[in-house]
């Protein structure tokens, strides 16, 4: 994306701004460990209104100024620092490269800022960052000067999160462009990692044979920490520890997704450890697929999000009784929540700069509908954990909505110890799940974009088809086991 990409982003943020001044603050170093640091990434919203990947820059906004709309605040160059830790662009790369109006040294910011507030009605600044004691030092010296002058200051701090969210959420041409190479690079990571994976080898082993193929192929940095679960370690949502020896007999999950030019992909695949699903696996498996595939198909401009969540449940309700796994009727199993045993999270989020991307999921406290240009993943699961041998399913009706208004109005404590009361006074029923899906964990995910006549599945090149898998699995790897 080159300098008009941004400056349009800009623009259009500006139009939306009005006569409100914004400060966006850039990313900071964080300290890893010592005087070591971790690796820098961007701000996603400072990025996307400026391209400038360094640290610890500020960016002005403000619409209302006839010549100087954009003002960047650098680290200037400095040629002892950056020996030691890099080349920076500086004041003059700031206005050259990165097309700002003005720019100025960052420690200035501050006796700036205090010049440039009076005769404001407003600043737009997100609180809660380390600039926060800067920007309310500059208001409160502004309120005091117009105590003493009679010029106006800003009486309004309003935060243009929600407003850049919804920027976000519609990605441009460009965006795409970068969203399907990072799909395309990480599918190719996904296959590979297919090829590599063998009993005796370790989910960190696995883990580095897929993040070379991301570097290999021009991604700057994984978009998240990758999770390679092998066994039941794949029950656990966010597992990342990838320590453990890999188990002949056991499936693999590998969620993981290369970044390119700032967005990333996110893909998901499970697949079995020796290269053959064992028929249990195969059946969960299947189940899995059937209703990420059916979501996927639901896909196109105006359909409520929501809808797709609501249908994965319902599909995984029946495939979960039909499995053996759960008591009773499809129906029941919905009506009464007990799929949520065995999946327990959202089918999807919104993809783009950020894995779990900005941008409002109801729109006037209704399910926002799909537009062309949105970006999201869609990712059912099946998680059967050890410890599921035995289960108590509740007999209270259960509505999603009804659990979200309730732990809005309680909180998250209260509205569980009301749920669990209402299952009490309901009665439970005690159910055995058999033991030979115990230990089994799917999860298959997939980036979908809506296009104006449906949608476009980005991370299709990962192979998901089980004869398919189980081909590729049998292949050899070309990559290198050290050690």
């Amino acid at each position: 994306m080159d300098s008009t990409h941004y400056a349009a982003q800009r623009s259009a943020f500006m139009e939306l701004l009005g006569d409100t001044i914004a400060i966006i603050p850039a990313g900071a170093l964080q300290p890893r460990n010592d005087d070591v640091d971790h690796p820098f990434r961007q701000n996603s919203d400072f990025f996307f209104l400026t391209g400038f990947t360094e640290p610890d820059a500020i960016a002005v906004l403000d619409p209302s100024h006839g010549s100087i709309q954009y003002t960047l605040f650098v680290r200037p160059q400095d040629p002892e620092m950056e020996a030691w830790n890099g080349k920076r662009h500086g004041v003059d790369g700031a206005k050259e490269r990165f097309g700002a109006d003005a720019a100025y040294p960052v420690d200035q910011f501050a006796k700036w800022l205090g010049d440039n507030l009076m005769d404001r009605a407003s600043v737009a600044y997100a609180l809660g960052g380390s600039n926060d004691a800067t920007v309310i030092g500059a208001l409160a010296a502004a309120n005091a000067r117009s105590d003493r002058t009679g010029l106006t200051s800003p009486t309004q701090v309003v935060n243009p999160t929600p407003v850049l969210a919804e920027m976000r959420v519609l990605k441009t041409d460009a965006e795409i462009e970068a969203l399907r190479a990072a799909c395309r690079i990480s599918a190719v990571a996904h296959t590979e990692a297919m090829r590599f994976t063998a009993p005796g080898r370790s989910e960190r082993q696995v883990q580095a044979a897929i993040e070379y193929v991301f570097s290999a192929m021009g991604s700057e940095r994984i978009g998240y920490g990758s999770i390679v679960a092998g066994g039941d370690n794949a029950c656990i949502l966010h597992y990342v520890e990838n320590d453990q020896v890999l188990n002949d007999g056991d499936l693999l999950l590998i969620d993981a997704g290369a970044e390119f030019n700032h967005f990333t992909a996110d893909i998901t695949r499970t697949f079995p450890i020796n290269g053959t699903f064992t028929a249990p696996q195969r059946a969960v498996y299947e189940l899995v697929l059937d209703t990420e595939q059916q979501v996927i198909e639901m896909c196109g401009p105006g359909l409520p999000y929501a809808d797709m969540h609501k249908a994965a449940c319902a599909i995984l309700s029946d495939g979960l009784v039909e499995l053996g796994l759960l008591p009773g009727s499809g129906d029941e199993a919905l009506a009464k929540g007990w799929y949520r045993q065995f999946f327990f999270h959202g089918t999807g989020h919104w993809l783009g700069s950020d894995v779990h991307d900005a941008g409002a999921y109801k729109v006037n406290g209704e399910p926002r509908p799909l537009e062309s240009g949105m970006a999201f993943t869609v990712e059912p699961g099946v998680y059967v954990a050890p410890h599921k041998g035995q289960v108590t399913l509740g007999s209270a009706p259960y509505d999603p909505d009804d659990v979200a208004a309730l732990t809005l109005e309680l909180g998250l404590s209260e509205a569980t110890a009301e749920l669990d009361r209402r299952n009490e006074e309901a009665g439970s029923v005690d159910f055995s799940v058999p033991e030979e899906f115990l230990g089994i964990g799917v999860r298959i995910e997939d980036n979908i974009l809506i296009t104006e006549s449906g949608y476009d599945n980005l991370s299709a090149d990962a192979p998901v088809a089980v004869d398919v898998i189980e081909a590729i699995c049998a292949e050899e790897s070309s990559l290198p086991l050290f050690g």
